[in-house]
């Protein structure tokens, strides 16, 4: 595997590290793919990884990627169950406590998971890399949701 194709199959897992969970609703195939095709396009243009690099750092991103989706899932669930702890008459003070030390023990762990996970890939990559990886996580959602805005609205205009 070489060139643009394994540069494909890497990119599309680091999609992982740049689109942080939300837990919002049910999520768009389809809108997914094609961030994921945005973030395969920058990547390999711009890490230039080699194959071996790539077979290593293929599982890390996948597992990065089902931290995020975890942690978005698990999320609402505790937010959901505040809020309803929150508007019960008389308020349960230990069960809403409980509930906020829960939260707060998930993103604990789940950072402590994604960290670890991050050193291993930046085992993987060159000073370079490494350099190009992090400016890379920290901008791309946000360049990404400009995008896509700027697709719908242009798509809007389209209709009218």
């Amino acid at each position: 595997m070489s060139g643009p194709r394994a540069a494909v199959l890497v990119l599309a897992a680091l999609l992982a590290l740049a689109i942080p969970a939300a837990g919002y609703g049910p999520r768009d195939p389809r809108s997914e793919r094609i961030i994921e095709a945005q973030l395969i396009w920058r990547l390999g243009d711009e890490l230039n990884l080699s194959e071996q690099q790539i077979a290593r750092i293929f599982p890390r991103i996948r597992a990065l990627k089902e931290l995020r989706i975890e942690l978005g899932r698990r999320k609402v669930t505790l937010h959901r169950e505040l809020r309803e702890l929150i508007q019960q008459q008389p308020r349960n003070e230990e069960e809403i406590q409980a509930r906020i030390n829960e939260l707060e023990q998930l993103r604990a762990q789940i950072e402590r998971r994604r960290e670890r996970i991050l050193r291993e890939i930046s085992a993987v990559l060159t000073v370079e890399q490494r350099a190009q990886f992090a400016l890379i996580a920290e901008t791309f959602e946000a360049e990404t949701i400009r995008l896509l805005e700027e697709v719908r609205q242009l798509v809007e205009r389209r209709r009218q």
